[in-house]
Order: C-alpha cells, then sequence, then structure tokens
C-alpha cells in the first residue's frame, strides 16, 4: 500500500494522476463528515469536528491502498480504531493523570506500530492526533456519541469505496484471472503433449492492465508490481519443463500446478482450500520428479511460482487471527535496546506526554500544539535524525502561521468554515511528493482551521501557537538527543539506503534496454543524484563510528568493493542504452528483463529493518534471464552486454551479507 499521504505526489504534466478521482472521493467524504460534525457536537464543535474529520480522513487515506484486496475490512478496522480513541479521548480528558497516561500508552503503541508497517504507524499516530485534541465530554452518553460520530465518519469512506469504486482495478483483476485460466490450460496441455511450446505474448494484455510509471514502480510493493509478471514467469518456466523426460511425476506436476491455478482464475469454486489441496499435491509431485539429487531445478522453480501465485492472490484474506499474530510477532521482534522501532516509540511516548504535562501544567493558550507538534514531527528514521525533523517542525510552523492568518482575515463562520480544511487535506496529498515541509505545514493548516471552525483568531493565538510549536519541536529534537538510534544501527540503515539508491539507478538503466526511457538523460541523471547522496551519507556515519572491530572494518570494506562493482555495471551499461533497440526485441526477453528489474528493486523499505534484496528471487530471475539469452539475434549486441553486467550485478548483491534475506 502507498503511504498514508503519499498516495498523490506532484508529477511532471506529461504524466497521469492516476489517485485523483479517489482523493477527491476521500474528500467528499471528510467534508461531509465535518458538516455533521458542526451540526452534532456533543463535546464541542472544534474537538468534535477533530474527531469526526480525523476518522474520515484517515479511513479515506486508507481507501487509497494499493491493492484490490482487503480494503473495506482495513477502513472498517481503522473507523472503530478511531471512535475508541474519540471514547477513550473523551472520558479522560477532564482528568490530568487519567489523560496523560492514556496519551503516553496510545503514543508508546502509535510507535511500535512502526513494526508492522508504516502505514500501520501512521494511522496510529494519527489516532493520537485525535485523542490529544479530543475534550472533556460533560457525560458518558455524550463521549458514547462522539465516538458513534467519528465511527460513523469512517464508515462512510467504506460507502463511498462501494459506491465509486477504481474501475482500473476491475481491468487488472479481470485480465490477472484471464492469464492464470490461460497458464492453467497451458500446463494441462503440457501434460498431455509434452513438445508442445506456450507462446507467452497471450499475456500481454495482462501487462498492458498493470502498466506503471516509474515512479510507480519504485513506490509500489511486488504485491502489486508482480501480478502481472508471475503468469509470464510461470509461463516461461513450463517451456523450460518442455525439456524434462516425460514421467508421471512430470504430469502430476503439470496437472497439480494447473488446479491450483484455477483457484486463482476464478473457475475452482473451491477457492482457497482447493489451492491449498493442489499446492500439496504439487509439493509432493516435484520432490518426485527431482529425484533423490534434486536435480529438477525448473520443477521447484515452478511450484515456487505457483505457491507465490497463490499467496499474493489470497493475501488480502488471511483472517483477523493471522493479521493480530503477524502483527504481533512483528512488534515482540523488535523489543530489544538496538530496535530503532523500540527507541522511537519511547521517543514519542515520552516527548508527547512531556508536551502534554506542559500544556496543561503551565496553562498555555493553544498547548495542545506542543504534543501535536512531537506527533507531526518525529518518525522513525534511523539514518535522518535531526535533518527531517527539523524539517517537519518547519512546515509546522509555516502551516500554522499561514492557516491563522487566513482565518484571521477570512473569518470563516457556519459550515463553510470546514472548507479550507478540506482543501489544506487536497493539499497534503498533492505536496506529498515535494518533501516533508510542504506536506507537514498542508496538515498543520487542516488542524487550525478544524479546530478555528468556530470563531475567528487574532495575533495573541498565533503568538501562544507558535509559542507551542516551538516547544513541540524542541521536544522532538531534544527525545532524540536523549534517546539516539546506535551507531551501528544507523550505519546499517545507510547502508540500505544507499543499497536501494543503488538498485534503483541500475533498474532505471537495465529498463532502458527494453522499454524506451521518456526524458533519458534527466531521468537516469536523477537516479544517479540520488545514489551518490546516499553515498555521501552513507559515508559521513561510516566516518562519525569508530569502526575499532576487525569484522567491522571487513564489512565496510566488503560493502563499499561490492556496491563500486555493481556502480561500474551500471555505469557500462549506461553507456549501451542509447543502442539498445528495444522494439526489435523478442517480447519473452523483454518479460524476463522486467521480471529481473522487479526482483531488484524488492520490498519498499521498512522503518525497522535495512533495506535488503530478496536473494531467492533475484536469482531466480536471473536465472530466467540466462534462459531468455536464446532469444536474441546477432545484432542485439547491448543485450548481450546487458546479460554479462547483470550476471556481474547479481553475484556481487548475493554476496552482500546485509542484502540476503
Amino acid at each position: 500500500m502507498t503511504p498514508m499521504w503519499d498516495g498523490l505526489a506532484l508529477r511532471p504534466p506529461t504524466v497521469s494522476w492516476p489517485y485523483v478521482g479517489e482523493v477527491f472521493r476521500s474528500l467528499v467524504g471528510v467534508l461531509l463528515a465535518a458538516l455533521a460534525a458542526w451540526h452534532w457536537a456533543p463535546i464541542g464543535v472544534a474537538g468534535m469536528a477533530v474527531a469526526a474529520v480525523g476518522g474520515a480522513a484517515v479511513a479515506g487515506a486508507v481507501a487509497l491502498h494499493d491493492s484490490p484486496h482487503a480494503r473495506v475490512p482495513l477502513v472498517i478496522g481503522v473507523a472503530l480504531g478511531i471512535g475508541m480513541t474519540v471514547l477513550v479521548g473523551a472520558l479522560t480528558s477532564g482528568s490530568n493523570p487519567a489523560f496523560l497516561i492514556v496519551v503516553v500508552a496510545a503514543c508508546l503503541s502509535a510507535g511500535m506500530c512502526w513494526a508492522i508497517s508504516r502505514n500501520a504507524g501512521l494511522v496510529a499516530t494519527a489516532s493520537c492526533v485525535v485523542l490529544v485534541t479530543c475534550p472533556a465530554a460533560p457525560d458518558g452518553g455524550s463521549a458514547l456519541r462522539a465516538a458513534a460520530l467519528a465511527t460513523a465518519a469512517g464508515l462512510l469512506q467504506v460507502v463511498l469505496v462501494a459506491a465509486w469504486p477504481r474501475q482500473r482495478w476491475k481491468v487488472q483483476r479481470r485480465a490477472l484471472q484471464d492469464a492464470y485460466g490461460w497458464v492453467a490450460r497451458g500446463a494441462r496441455r503440457l501434460a498431455d503433449e509434452p513438445d508442445a511450446e506456450l507462446d507467452a505474448t497471450a499475456l500481454f494484455d495482462l501487462r498492458a492492465a498493470y502498466v506503471l510509471t516509474e515512479s510507480q514502480a519504485r513506490r509500489r510493493p511486488p504485491a502489486h508490481r508482480g501480478l502481472h509478471a508471475l503468469p509470464e514467469r510461470i509461463t516461461m518456466t513450463l517451456n523450460v519443463l518442455r525439456t524434462e523426460p516425460a514421467s508421471p511425476a512430470l504430469r502430476d506436476t503439470l496437472l497439480a500446478g494447473a488446479d491450483a491455478l484455477d483457484a486463482l482464475s476464478g473457475t475452482d469454486r473451491a477457492g482457497r482450500a482447493g489451492a491449498q489441496a493442489a499446492l500439496r499435491r504439487l509439493g509432493e509431485s516435484a520432490v518426485a520428479l527431482a529425484g533423490p539429487s534434486g536435480s529438477s531445478t525448473a520443477a521447484d522453480r515452478f511450484r515456487g511460482q505457483v505457491d507465490e501465485a497463490c499467496a499474493l492472490h489470497f493475501a488480502g484474506v488471511p483472517g483477523l487471527i493471522g493479521a493480530e499474530r503477524a502483527a504481533r510477532a512483528a512488534i515482540i521482534d523488535q523489543l530489544s535496546g538496538n530496535s530503532p522501532i523500540l527507541r522511537h516509540a519511547l521517543r514519542l511516548a515520552v516527548a508527547t506526554g512531556v508536551g502534554v504535562a506542559l500544556a496543561r501544567g503551565i496553562g498555555l493558550g493553544h498547548g495542545e500544539w506542543i504534543a501535536l507538534t512531537v506527533l507531526l514531527a518525529l518518525r522513525p528514521e534511523t539514518a535522518h535524525t535531526y535533518t527531517r525533523c527539523i524539517s517537519r517542525v518547519v512546515g509546522v510552523l509555516a502551516g500554522v502561521l499561514v492557516a491563522t492568518i487566513l482565518t484571521g482575515l477570512l473569518e470563516p463562520a457556519g459550515p463553510l468554515a470546514a472548507v479550507p480544511a478540506v482543501i489544506a487535506l487536497g493539499l497534503s496529498y498533492g505536496l506529498a511528493g515535494l518533501g516533508a515541509v510542504p506536506m507537514t505545514g498542508a496538515l498543520a493548516m487542516g488542524i487550525v482551521f478544524l479546530l478555528d471552525i468556530q470563531g475567528s483568531v487574532d495575533s495573541a493565538d498565533l503568538s501562544q501557537r507558535l509559542v507551542a510549536v516551538v516547544l513541540g519541536g524542541g521536544l522532538a529534537v531534544a527525545s532524540h538527543v536523549v534517546l539516539p538510534d546506535r551507531s551501528m544501527v544507523r550505519l546499517r540503515q545507510r547502508a540500505g539506503e544507499l543499497l536501494k539508491a543503488e538498485i534503483d539507478y541500475a533498474a532505471t538503466v537495465i529498463r532502458g534496454f527494453v522499454h524506451p526511457i521518456p526524458h533519458a538523460a534527466s531521468t537516469l541523471n536523477t537516479a544517479w543524484q540520488r545514489a551518490v547522496r546516499a553515498r555521501s551519507a552513507f559515508e559521513a556515519a561510516s566516518g562519525s563510528l569508530r569502526a575499532e572491530a576487525p569484522e567491522v572494518r571487513r564489512w565496510l570494506s566488503s560493502y563499499r568493493a561490492a556496491l563500486n562493482a555493481v556502480t561500474g555495471a551500471c555505469v557500462a551499461l549506461e553507456d549501451k542504452v542509447a543502442a539498445a533497440h528495444p522494439e526489435r526485441l523478442d517480447p519473452r526477453f523483454v518479460v524476463a528483463v522486467d521480471d529481473y528489474v522487479d526482483a531488484l528493486r524488492g520490498e519498499p523499505p521498512t522503518a525497522g529493518q535495512p533495506w535488503i534484496v530478496d536473494a531467492r528471487h533475484l536469482s531466480e530471475t536471473d536465472q530466467q534471464l540466462r534462459d531468455a539469452a536464446g532469444l536474441l539475434e546477432r545484432q542485439d549486441t547491448a543485450q548481450r552486454v546487458l546479460l554479462t553486467e547483470t550476471e556481474t550485478i547479481t553475484r556481487y548483491l548475493l554476496g552482500l551479507d546485509v542484502s540476503r534475506r
């Protein structure tokens, strides 16, 4: 899924915005929630506006989940969570000790949610924003009504998602089902006619349905990017299986794989149970085909690919128990003193708690902005402690300043006062691609407009808010000083960032051999500059670490040597891109290169671990690329250089200890 506010980034005019309709749908829900909060405000208009709009906004952002699976359950879960937050906040806000305990516990939990995923961390942090702005309810009934209204605001997004589904996903789902059905029929054909050859060009409609821009391909997880590639990879593996001697084990392997793929195509009504039974048969027959020596690597590859396809297809329905177990395991894995997630959770909980206590202790007007600034500024970015934190504080300052001045000048009144908040939220989507300062500033503007929904402001309000933001920014920076991440952890995070930047550069260059690169010079230069900046940051982090241990020095030396080799291979390839002539290539070779690039890019970076390459997937696609070498013609000299250099890239990447899974 995309990061919560990264669903829509500003792009060049030549590239369409795929999320405009979905963002507009989300903003419609936010506006309706704000109007409802104006008319029914059991805990005050301002507090109810933040709660209702927060529920609708967070649920709407989750509805931009970058996969057709499990959107509705996710949105429902978020809506219920925001409603529970409002209920607890409204009941405890009147008691300083109780509210402080609740805030610290909520922020500690929100910080640990980053272990599950970036989106989970952002959603939990957003719920804390709702919590710290929640006023006290006059009685329990009012608190229940406020929670119900906040929950209903989130559930409204479910209705909008159902009424306004993404048409592109319908096309993709249909194309994917047709593709798996075609591959299943092809496997059965090979079982009956071992000499038959399958032509993967029949799957190109599926690839067209899943086409991505370069920036989308870097951001999307393999669960989305690889959906179109799997049927193609399975087809190419089936063609390799043609070379196996005909045997009952080979026939059983092909038929079991076909049965599993039928469950994905929608023709097998047994669904998940049928796929699991077929996968068990496939595993047994593939082992029998390999024999005692395990010689049939193609059969093992076929089994792994079909298993991966089933895992991706049914990934959206793990069940509540399975999802809860996975989340709990991810959090438990981060419960160590070296964990950057645990340290972020402690920083967030302590700084926000101190901010709430300070605001209530000194009676500062608009003191909630101390805690709000901490929540908007702190992220578990081990390798970017002060720079991005301070950048976000600057964004909050700018947003508070602009929004307060606009409120004072325009003095919006009545339900229309919610419109500026909705516009600011829309800006936060649009500005997400321009960096932390503008996006955080837009979010801060939206919160100001909601808090001022009932009346005008003056210069005293502005000065109090700015003082509160400065205090919150000071707490955020101080938390990094008091509880910094371990130096070695920070270095490995920088190493992961450098590896990811080098991989993105390599992927951009390699893709140019099979697809024309729009604005080739600027695109390649941008990818190269990202790698250069990441290398400078890595060297700065390694320079600040006293590498007295011999194993650390050896690791640094081998890491630099491996990345230098990868960079050298990419530079050699970049010189050949202009002579690639991708228009005359066999489409099956194009598929093999695209799959290799997809394996290179791997999963998106996570907060708790340095970025790594999926070694198994990379090895598999590298072998697939070698198998496709026979599809090249004599004049495809640039692509032959590509095969040589990608072999070098793969060898060095698999040798990196930080890159292996």
